[in-house]
């Protein structure tokens, strides 16, 4: 194999152009091709599979030669006639012309109408370019199957039926996919693109969110969930990576790889227990058929848990022993007391994972419209500072206080009976030791009786 392809690649890889999986690829399809005058260059196969733009690969062809030692300016070989005989001393390289016959794609227009700019990332099936959809005027992000997967069958299935949903689907907190094909061997599909991060990538900076801030991003994550209930899909995947927090303060949710309807298995699909075992339900871990929605609202309780508390709900040493806490043990209480949590925090964690299904919420709009009772309620409450020290009013301090105890108890809400605004209360469901909790004036009132 001449030296060339082989720098070539390695710059490539080591700069994170290029996964290893994808020079591999790359390389052995070079290497498979007949020895002839029209055997492909390296950098034309990468350009021909959209991995590359015309840029990065004079880029790194430049750094390749200069490693090398081949004069840079001499510029790329242009490909034999077929007439001329065959020189085994001459490195060749092609590239696709600059002006392609009318109909082909170009090496940065790979789908008609689809001028790719750049690499955006690269994930476990396919790497994602920033595109320019000229017919709509629009960025968009191109998603393209990684081809060492091209003859996975059900790799291919899987983002087939991905690419389809989104096309399908139109909510404004799921990403939207405009279009879907294949290009040559590789499915494809062009979607939105999303300006922000995951709140996984958030929380590798930042470590943990703020309460108020989980609570809104767990809302519009779960006004999602319950469009795509409407379509009976279960999402099966929901944790902080498939949540995309936008700059505007949106929030989507992205990733249907393991999408499936409601109920029963995916056509083909071999491993009921997909999904990600640090959010999964027990019974996606289980490997029951029959999940519904609520396996997604498991999954963002157990989001929600690692987005406040800065780490997973179940640790262990592998994934069969995460799997197994997930199935057998209960959340540890003292564990969210140490770290600080609300007492609200606390009842909507424990009630989204709890083991049995028929605990949790039985929808996600009916945890969405919770949440937002919730902080309509805290919200209305009257705010006034402590006039002897200066801190905040009982009620505000009461909305702050972690939880005491591990019983999972349903804080006070806008349902509660409305009083006065001079003595406005929260006041917690009945219960055997329930007890009202005061503002400061009625306290103050009660010492002077005494």
């Amino acid at each position: 194999m001449p030296n060339f392809e082989m720098t070539f690649m390695a710059i490539a890889s080591k700069n994170g152009f290029l996964t290893h999986e994808e020079a591999a690829e790359v390389l052995t399809e070079f290497n498979n091709q007949a020895a002839d005058d029209a055997k492909q260059g390296i950098e034309e196969i990468v350009l021909a599979h959209g991995l590359l733009t015309a840029e990065q690969v004079r880029v790194i062809s430049l750094g390749a030669k200069k490693i090398l030692g081949i004069p840079t300016g001499t510029g790329v070989a242009p490909a034999a006639p077929a007439s001329a005989p065959k020189n085994p001393g001459t490195q060749r390289i092609q590239v696709p012309p600059s002006s392609p016959p009318a109909g082909k794609p170009s090496a940065n227009e790979p789908i008609p109408g689809i001028r790719v700019l750049g690499k955006l990332g690269v994930g476990g099936t396919a790497t994602v370019f920033l595109a320019d959809d000229l017919k709509n005027s629009r960025k968009v992000a191109l998603k393209i199957m990684h081809p060492s997967l091209a003859k996975d069958e059900k790799a291919v299935r899987r983002f087939q039926r991905e690419s389809a949903l989104l096309v399908s689907f139109d909510h404004p907190n799921l990403v939207k996919g405009y279009a879907q094909g294949t290009m040559g061997p590789l499915p494809y599909l062009v979607m939105e693109c999303l300006d922000g991060e995951s709140a996984q990538e958030t929380l590798d900076r930042e470590k943990s969110f703020p309460e108020a801030r989980s609570l809104e991003i767990i809302q519009e994550a779960a006004k999602a969930i319950d469009y795509m209930q409407s379509k009976k899909i279960i999402h099966r995947d929901i944790k902080p990576g498939n949540i995309y927090l936008l700059k505007d303060g949106k929030v989507k949710v992205i990733d249907l790889g393991f999408a499936q309807e409601m109920g029963t298995a995916a056509a083909g699909e071999e491993e009921t227990t997909s999904g990600t075992v640090q959010y999964m339900s027990p019974e996606q871990a289980r490997g029951q058929l029959d999940l519904d929605v609520r396996a997604d609202i498991y999954s963002l309780g157990a989001t929600l848990y690692h987005m406040v508390m800065g780490e997973t709900p179940f640790s262990g040493t592998d994934s069969v022993e995460v799997m197994a806490k997930q199935v057998m043990e209960a959340l540890s209480s003292s564990g969210m007391k140490n770290k600080r949590i609300s007492k609200h925090m606390h009842y909507f964690i424990e009630r989204m994972m709890s083991k049995d299904k028929d605990l949790r919420y039985s929808t996600p709009r009916e945890l969405a419209d919770d949440i937002n009772e919730q902080i309509d309620g805290f919200r209305s409450l009257e705010y006034r500072p402590d006039e002897k020290d200066g801190q905040d009013s009982t009620v505000m301090r009461l909305m702050n206080r972690p939880s005491d105890t591990g019983r999972i108890e349903r804080p006070g809400t806008r349902r509660s009976q409305p009083t006065p605004p001079t003595t406005r209360r929260i006041q917690p469901p009945p219960g055997p030791n329930t007890r009202r909790i005061a503002t400061l004036e009625d306290l103050r009132k009660r010492l002077k009786k005494k």
